[in-house]
């Protein structure tokens, strides 16, 4: 037992431990300082995109530093607003406008070949980057990404007092806190087109995401709210004829905590399947 737990302090020191080694640059876009960290040498980018108003690092800091491949730099920025970038003029931004920004960082650091990890919100900005973009992206790693449909069948599973704390978060979001709209997301995302065979992997939590009993929702609405995700997450299956699907059993929503090694090993593989469909020259 006592190996056991020196095991796993060990592990826990490691990561921790790696947090510190990173450093930010900034590229100023549309008056904003945007920060953006890479790690590794290479002409392809895997390139990770955090969830609604979440720090890049702190929601990837695990499989940014853990991410060695051949070929590869994996790299992370933080939108306007969040974590080291700063917002000059704060204001409600569609996803297109999310997607327009990441684009900007890309060209300014003439990223090529990208993979994207998309986690949670991001899944939308991955998609409608995907859509503006399609020549851009090379594969789609969904980290227990949201699917529109996650909205609506949440909205008809709850009770009213449930569904009102979710709209009282969203709202939350969009006005006070990352200024990005869920909703318009929602609404928008169905017309985003892919590539016939972009491969794509859609990794799911296996695990019930429950902090929401943290604003008092009952557990029946957090059953609701965790079974119309778990629902949705099929629906992304079906944004490619090349897709494949894996539960993190281990994991809940934020899997850079749960279970990184699992998001490495499945992006390894996404590697391998990009390559294989002979994307690059």
């Amino acid at each position: 037992m006592k190996r056991l737990f020196a095991l796993s302090v060990l592990v826990v020191s490691t990561l921790v431990h790696a947090e510190d080694k990173h450093q930010y640059s900034f590229v100023t876009i549309d008056g904003n300082k945007l920060a953006y960290s890479c790690s590794g040498k290479g002409n392809k980018t895997v390139l990770l995109i955090e969830g609604m108003g979440l720090d890049a690092h702190k929601s990837f800091k695990n499989i940014y530093h853990n991410y060695q491949a051949d070929g590869y730099q994996i790299c992370m920025y933080d939108r306007a607003g969040v974590g080291a970038s700063s917002f000059a003029k704060p204001r409600v931004r569609t996803v297109k406008e999310l997607a327009d920004e990441l684009n900007a960082v890309v060209e300014a650091n003439k990223w090529n070949h990208l993979i994207l990890v998309a986690h949670s919100f991001g899944g939308f900005v991955a998609r409608a980057y995907t859509h503006q973009y399609p020549a851009k992206v090379d594969g789609i790693l969904f980290a227990d990404s949201a699917h529109e449909s996650w909205y609506h069948d949440m909205k008809l599973s709850m009770s009213v007092a449930g569904w009102k704390i979710m709209e009282n978060i969203i709202e939350w979001e969009k006005q006070q806190h990352s200024h990005e709209d869920f909703v318009e997301a929602v609404i928008a995302a169905p017309s985003f087109t892919f590539p016939d065979k972009l491969p794509i992997t859609v990794m799911s939590r296996g695990l019930p995401h429950n902090t929401l009993r943290q604003a008092k929702m009952s557990y029946s609405d957090v059953d609701a709210y965790n079974a119309a995700w778990n629902s949705s997450q099929y629906k992304l299956l079906k944004l490619s004829a090349n897709a494949e699907h894996v539960t993190m059993h281990y994991s809940s929503h934020f899997v850079d905590e749960n279970d990184p090694w699992l998001v490495l090993d499945e992006l390894y593989k996404l590697q391998q399947r990009v390559e294989a469909s002979s994307v690059f020259p």
